[in-house]
């Protein structure tokens, strides 16, 4: 496993107080009625070292909304090594990611919804933490 000086998420971790209006810049960050419906889970064990590693993907699975999925995508640190930090690769990433797109491609209710948030994940992507 590789190592870094470089913190894990980011360049500036949003303090949580200010979280809520640094989600704010995205449409739909508070609908809670947006979290899949089924999620893998993972083991206990393994729960302490993914919150570590990814905060924010840890307090979206904790409080369902959508605005935490795309903090966790605009402070991730791409520069550290690929074995430290990476929430592509986490499960809950696909997972969401898969739910989104297939409520367009069925054509649901929210599928509306679901494009503007798959958009925001593209804005997440390309900010700086906080920017």
């Amino acid at each position: 496993m590789g190592t870094s000086s470089v913190s894990v998420i980011g360049r500036t971790m949003i303090n949580e107080n200010d979280a809520e209006s640094y989600m704010k810049k995205y449409q739909y960050y508070d609908r809670d009625d947006m979290f899949p419906d089924n999620i893998r889970t993972m083991e206990i064990k393994e729960w302490q070292e993914f919150a570590r590693k990814n905060p924010y993907l840890a307090k979206f699975f904790n409080k369902k909304l959508p605005g935490y999925f795309l903090l966790a995508l605009e402070t991730w640190n791409s520069q550290v090594s690929y074995e430290i930090c990476n929430p592509l690769v986490e499960n809950i990433f696909s997972d969401v990611i898969s739910f989104w797109r297939n409520m367009i491609i069925n054509n649901e209710e929210k599928s509306e919804i679901a494009k503007s948030l798959l958009g925001s994940v593209g804005i997440a992507l390309g900010s700086s933490p906080g920017g």
